[in-house]
């Protein structure tokens, strides 16, 4: 029924509304890179510890994928969105939770990792169920742009906040966000459309819709172009999970002798980087047509401008968020990743493309974050504090990642370029 989908109004309120969902956990999930060092003193933990207990978040995150795509799968957008968006609000609520350990800390981030597990599944499947494939890349562009917003919101203007109000009553003002956000989801998303259903029930055929759903994942999960495409995209993504949502304010502290505030306008150049080469990254693959070529050429790039900021002594806040921005240009292409999945699978596993993919990502970044976090305490003189020696040793692993996505993303078949799939999936 692919003639009926209409890219319409109630197309685009159930996009947006979706994509400030989305939006808003991207601030929740990136909040700690500029609450690490008062969460740190606060319970007198490593850095190691601290990139343990927040990369929990990403650990739920991961394996709560597969289960969210096939939710989407069975129940649609709306009755699964509406319940994750409460988790995240509770989520921050449960940070602010009194204690002397990291208990209710870890807690909360598990919270918010199992309601954020649903987000940007949710808006791509959305975007899949309620418009034109040929909007598909672009679409997942700008979802990824406003993600990025979330990020922005998360960092300069949520470190102030910490400054003049501190943490708890900012995960209070965040948990608050949460509350509007939710009655935004459920006044916009609409229930599942006729011929969505009409092609699931085809889809079944005989089987159980237990079944049905099952065979779709693991169709995904046995298609070997699923996990290249997976590993590139976590390639790509994974100097933005471990520099921009947790070290990259206090390495350019450390870096440049900057005030928190300051420090966090500089890497947050990095996202404005993503904001700006996401859509455009999109929109142009679906003009040419070609995924593999782009994602060779964004991992190639990754790889110079991040070594650059790691390994040159630069000294002006200037040239290293002139740099972060080419960086997050360059690791853009990580937005097309979900549409090349999408076009390698069965249709009637949209879901389940998706969140493999975001599965992956998020299970390397919640591995990456205390692997990064105990190399730096590894190098550092002090528990608690960390030299810039120590941060730059362990951040190295960023162009490493980028140039094994490089090496992965030559094996990503040219097949799956736009043309070849559709006409794949329509024979």
């Amino acid at each position: 029924m692919k003639h009926e989908k209409k890219s319409g109004r109630v197309a685009w309120l159930a996009w947006i509304a979706s994509a400030i969902f989305y939006l808003y956990e991207y601030a929740v999930r990136i909040a700690p890179s500029v609450m690490e060092h008062e969460l740190a003193v606060e319970f007198s933990a490593s850095a190691a510890t601290m990139g343990a207990v927040l990369g929990s978040y990403y650990l739920v995150y991961a394996p709560l994928q597969l289960f969210a795509g096939l939710l989407f799968d069975k129940f649609g957008g709306k009755k699964v969105l509406v319940p994750a968006s409460v988790l995240v609000s509770v989520g921050c609520l449960c940070t602010i939770i009194p204690s002397s350990s990291l208990v209710y800390v870890t807690m909360g981030r598990i919270l918010a990792g199992v309601g954020s597990s649903c987000a940007f599944i949710g808006v791509m499947y959305l975007a899949a169920v309620w418009f034109h494939e040929n909007k598909l890349a672009f679409l997942s562009g700008l979802t990824t742009s406003l993600g990025i917003c979330g990020a922005l919101l998360g960092q300069a203007p949520l470190s102030v906040l910490i400054d003049r109000s501190g943490w708890r009553m900012s995960l209070v003002l965040l948990a608050i966000i949460g509350l509007v956000t939710f009655i935004i989801v459920y006044l916009f998303i609409p229930q599942t459309p006729r011929w969505e259903k009409e092609k699931q029930q085809t889809a079944k055929s005989d089987r159980s819709p237990l079944a049905h759903f099952v065979a779709g994942l693991i169709s995904v999960c046995r298609n070997k172009q699923t996990w290249v495409i997976g590993l590139v995209a976590s390639c790509l993504y994974m100097p933005t999970v471990v520099f921009g949502d947790l070290w990259g304010v206090q390495y350019i502290r450390s870096a440049l002798g900057l005030q928190k505030a300051e420090a966090a306008k500089v890497a947050s150049m990095l996202y404005i980087g993503w904001l700006v080469g996401g859509p455009l990254v999109g929109l142009l693959s679906d003009i040419i047509g070609c995924r593999r070529k782009l994602l060779v050429l964004g991992c190639f790039l990754s790889t110079i401008f991040f070594s650059v900021v790691l390994i040159c002594p630069i000294q002006s806040p200037f040239i290293i968020g002139l740099l972060l921005f080419l960086a997050g240009i360059s690791s853009s292409p990580q937005v097309i990743c979900f549409v090349a999945s999408l076009e390698a699978n069965l249709p009637s596993a949209k879901g389940s493309a998706i969140a493999v993919i975001n599965m992956i990502v998020m299970f390397v970044g919640g591995i990456f974050q205390p692997i990064v976090g105990w190399l730096m305490g590894r190098n550092s003189t002090s528990e608690y504090a960390i030299s810039h020696t120590a941060f730059r040793n362990a951040l190295l692993t960023m162009p490493i990642l980028t140039f094994v996505g490089l090496l992965l993303s030559l094996f990503i078949k040219s097949g799956f370029d736009k043309k070849a799939s559709y006409e794949h999936n329509n024979v």
